[in-house]
């Protein structure tokens, strides 16, 4: 296993609904911890590299209905 820390910026807020999506996301294979800071409006996804990459964080991010910007972190 390897693990990567992902971290993407979103717009606006974060409201109950995606929180709980967020909470349910652990449920996904690969998807090892995650970090909301709200003051930079950023999320930190750390997940298993062997089993998604950053495009398929991103993708499971917009399927939550989390806001994140169009494009991947460096």
């Amino acid at each position: 296993m390897t693990s990567v820390v992902a971290t993407f910026n979103y717009q606006g807020t974060l409201g109950i609904s995606q929180a709980q999506n967020l909470g349910e996301s652990y449920t996904h294979l690969g998807v090892r911890r995650i970090r909301v800071d709200e003051a930079a409006r950023t999320v930190a996804i750390e997940y298993d590299a062997t089993r998604m990459d950053q495009r398929g964080v991103a993708a499971l991010l917009r399927r939550l209905g989390v806001p994140i910007d169009n494009s991947l972190p460096a």
